[in-house]
């Protein structure tokens, strides 16, 4: 399959960096805080085209570290899932941390 191309966009560029410095450059799964193979992350996931969309906003992404960034999009044998809310030990359905003092939820209601 063909690189999608929006990854390779300013747009994608500047919220993937807008992404990680409002999650302090570090996994946002609660007790991990892992600064290692950080990945910007959708929490719902985004259709397969070069283009950005509706979900490609701040608020749809997470920093995950390389650990639970392959929790969260693998099954067992490492294949990708491609329907469903995967669920990450100390997140929300909707990825976001359980933690109501994590980073992420300042500024929010």
């Amino acid at each position: 399959m063909a690189r999608n191309r929006y990854y390779d966009s300013p747009h994608w560029k500047a919220l993937k960096r807008a992404t990680h410095e409002r999650d302090r450059w570090r996994c946002v799964v609660p007790g991990c805080g892992s600064t290692a193979g950080l990945v910007c992350d959708h929490i719902a996931t985004r259709p397969n085209v070069d283009h950005p969309t509706a979900l490609d906003v701040i608020g749809n992404t997470r920093t995950l570290c390389g650990r639970h960034d392959r929790q969260v999009k693998e099954q067992r044998g490492g294949a990708r899932r491609r329907s469903g809310k995967p669920v990450v030990q100390g997140c929300a359905v909707d990825g976001s941390p359980l933690d109501p003092r994590h980073p992420w939820h300042r500024g929010k209601t």
